[in-house]
């Protein structure tokens, strides 16, 4: 039997069978996705089992790793940083070649700020009376809310 013919006689198996597949998909994917950006999933790294037990100890612990790491203007920025951190973390994490300690790098830096100011701008127009721009550095003052105070001296060591 042809494939034109296959499909003639099979046609509603077919679509309910690519429909099935598709959902099936978009759900693996959607869970794959969630999983990813969670300190489940983060803290697996040899390099990151110290960010992650802080991080369980902090205010934010209801959060998850991609909400404060990832930039969230369009996802065609998220999906591309995303792709490029994780690569980096995974060659990383193969080669074992971990810097003594593991520091912020600028971009990463500026991604947080701005994620704190989307999700702290009404407080923050109050606490510091005035609006925060592009420019403003929470990490400055607050470097310690989400991985604790072994932050403060510029990184963690890897153990």
């Amino acid at each position: 039997m042809e494939a034109k013919e296959f499909f003639q006689k099979n046609t509603l198996k077919c679509i309910i069978g690519g429909f099935a597949a598709g959902v099936i998909f978009s759900v693996c994917t959607s869970a794959g996705l969630s999983f990813s950006g969670s300190p489940a999933f983060c803290g697996q790294c040899h390099a990151m089992k110290m960010e992650k037990a802080t991080f369980m100890e902090s205010s934010h612990r209801e959060r998850e790793c991609v909400d404060c790491h990832l930039p969230h203007d369009s996802m065609t920025a998220y999906f591309v940083e995303k792709g490029r951190s994780g690569m980096i973390d995974v060659y990383h994490e193969l080669k074992r070649d971990y810097p003594a300690k593991i520091r912020i790098s600028e971009d990463a830096e500026k991604i947080v700020n701005g994620n704190c100011l989307r999700c702290h701008s009404a407080t923050m127009a109050v606490v510091h009376a005035g609006p925060m721009d592009a420019n403003t550095d929470c990490l400055k003052c607050h470097r310690s809310v989400a991985h604790g105070s072994n932050h403060l001296e510029g990184g963690i060591k890897v153990e």
